[in-house]
């Protein structure tokens, strides 16, 4: 059974209680506090519900339940352990429209009472749809370790700041991503201080900012495994009203930004289909957007500034005095071989390696071959339509044929492929077993790890065994 959850305004709303037990006491108790007006009916009660009758704070009616006790309540629980009785409250509040919970009597509710946490104005509730109350109160206590006092001051000042920031900042949807930027800043960190004032300075800057223009910020997403964005990088993405994201970039990462985000791809589609945007008009894209006050994420796979043009983009940012701000990433020319089982160095196999781009490695290349031929790990990223050029230039610059090499398809991803040959090989293994971009290529005597590691050609969304150490 699944329930709909919602928070009920009780205040001044007749609320009656079928029970006087410990049960019925902490249900009245929760009524009372939510600002209703609470019949108790019950023969005997705790000395706590007859203290509360003394006083006038509940109207108590020292009987059992009889039909007509639910007359003008709009909400009621029956708080016995009588599943008799239950089931003629059950039928009174059907007929009468009155919502029913029966406690530990699913079949008589009409609603059931979560596990709740209250910090000041923060209320999280806990449900298990009836399932296991011990389970929701366990999850309430985890729960209550993450909001505190601190939490509920700042849901305070927010409070008090509504109508300030509301004449401010007009534009709705601009107005939305202003509170999530600043829930998501380290406004809450001035608050654990205690120095609010700090507090409110910081939320004035996070105003003027949006007011001046946006900013972009340029995110490195990892190189695939959606896990493997940073934590920074992540919060910043959840913050953003427009995305702007390369094609390696997993949908479910795209996800996590708010439902009402502009999504804009910008990647190269495989083979040349459809239209690119050119760098520039990228560029352009992000002055625009930003010029606008809004939160631009420029979602990059890999880190921005390893052949991310980043650097590019950040240049025309700041030429157009757009702020931007850079979120390293997690780049493939590391993270793809690790995931394969591959170190990129190794105490007794390399003490160093060289990160090339297989775009500099087709027709007339800078590079200095004869220096790459000899770097003890080379990797090569994007250079699976130049692979066969690649090996034969450091074939041709004096590397061993016999250097192990190793191809790695969709790195760190699920799908994830890994030829291992030869530098003379790899090429015509590669061809063979018919790799799709994107590849990432490694040369050097590190590439022997992996069978010494025994590692499987497995992302890291799947289990990796041989890598984890064992207790």
């Amino acid at each position: 059974m699944t329930f709909y959850p919602v928070f009920l305004n009780l205040r001044g709303r007749r609320a009656v209680v079928i029970g006087g037990g410990a049960v019925a006491e902490q249900k009245v108790l929760g009524l009372l506090s939510a600002g209703a007006h609470v019949t108790v009916v019950s023969p005997e009660t705790t000395p706590r519900l007859a203290e509360l009758a003394a006083a006038g704070g509940i109207d108590l009616r020292r009987r059992p339940y009889r039909s007509g006790d639910l007359a003008g309540a709009w909400l009621a629980i029956a708080g016995t352990d009588d599943r008799a009785a239950n089931a003629q409250v059950w039928a009174e509040a059907e007929r009468e429209g009155v919502l029913l919970n029966a406690v530990d009597d699913l079949d008589h509710c009409s609603f059931i009472a979560p596990a709740i946490h209250r910090e000041g104005n923060i209320t999280v509730a806990v449900s298990t749809s009836g399932k296991s109350p011990a389970l929701a109160a366990r999850l309430r206590q985890r729960v209550a370790r993450l909001i505190g006092p601190a939490e509920a001051r700042l849901c305070e000042l927010l409070g008090e700041l509504r109508p300030e920031l509301a004449a401010r900042v007009s534009d709705p949807h601009a107005r939305t991503a202003l509170w999530y930027r600043i829930v998501d800043s380290d406004v809450i960190e001035f608050v654990r201080r205690g120095d609010m004032e700090e507090a409110r300075e910081r939320i004035d800057e996070l105003v003027d900012e949006l007011v001046r223009t946006g900013t972009v910020y340029l995110v490195g997403a990892g190189p695939g495994d959606p896990g493997l964005i940073t934590a920074k990088g992540l919060e910043i993405l959840r913050s953003a009203d427009v995305v702007v994201y390369d094609r390696l970039v997993a949908p479910s990462l795209l996800a996590e930004a708010p439902p009402g985000a502009e999504r804009v791809f910008v990647g190269k589609r495989p083979h040349g289909g459809g239209a690119d945007l050119a760098q520039d008009e990228i560029n352009a894209l992000l002055v625009e957007r930003a010029r606008r006050g809004l939160t631009v994420v420029r979602l990059k796979g890999g880190d921005p500034f390893v052949f991310g043009r980043g650097a590019e983009e950040c240049e025309a940012l700041r030429a157009a005095g757009v702020p931007f701000r850079v979120v390293p990433g997690v780049t493939s020319a590391i993270a793809v071989p690790a995931a394969a089982g591959i170190p990129v160095t190794h105490r007794r196999l390399a003490s160093a390696f060289a990160v090339v781009t297989g775009h500099e490695c087709e027709g007339v290349s800078n590079l200095d071959w004869e220096s790459l031929a000899r770097v003890p790990t080379l990797v090569v990223l994007m250079g699976l339509s130049a692979l066969p050029e690649i090996t034969a230039r450091l074939l041709a610059h004096g590397a061993d044929p016999d250097t192990p090499a190793a191809a790695i398809a969709s790195g760190t991803l699920p799908t994830q492929r890994v030829v291992v040959a030869t530098l003379a090989t790899l090429a015509e293994r590669v061809a063979e077993d018919g790799l799709e971009a994107p590849v990432t290529v490694v040369i050097g005597e590190v590439v022997q790890v992996r069978e010494l590691l025994g590692a499987e050609p497995l992302g890291l969304t799947l289990p990796a065994r041989g890598l984890v150490s064992q207790p």
